[in-house]
C-alpha cells in the first residue's frame, strides 16, 4: 500500500506534539497556544476591493 509521506511528516509531528504534552489533551493545546504566542505570527487580512463593478448585460 502506498504511504503520502506528506501524510506521515504530519502524522509524525502530532505523535511528538501529543508525547510532549505526556498525551493529555489539555496540555497539547495549551502548548500549541504558548508556541503561537512565542512566534507572534503576523496575520493579513484581505482587503476589500473598492472599485465598484458595472453591471454587465446577461447575454445567454
Amino acid at each position: 500500500m502506498w504511504q503520502d509521506p506528506i501524510v506521515q511528516d504530519v502524522r509524525k509531528a502530532g505523535e511528538e506534539l501529543a508525547r510532549r504534552a505526556n498525551y493529555n489533551l489539555h496540555t497539547f493545546f495549551q502548548n500549541l497556544r504558548n508556541n503561537e504566542k512565542e512566534l507572534n505570527p503576523k496575520v493579513v487580512s484581505r482587503v476589500e476591493d473598492k472599485v465598484t463593478h458595472s453591471k454587465m448585460p446577461d447575454v445567454r
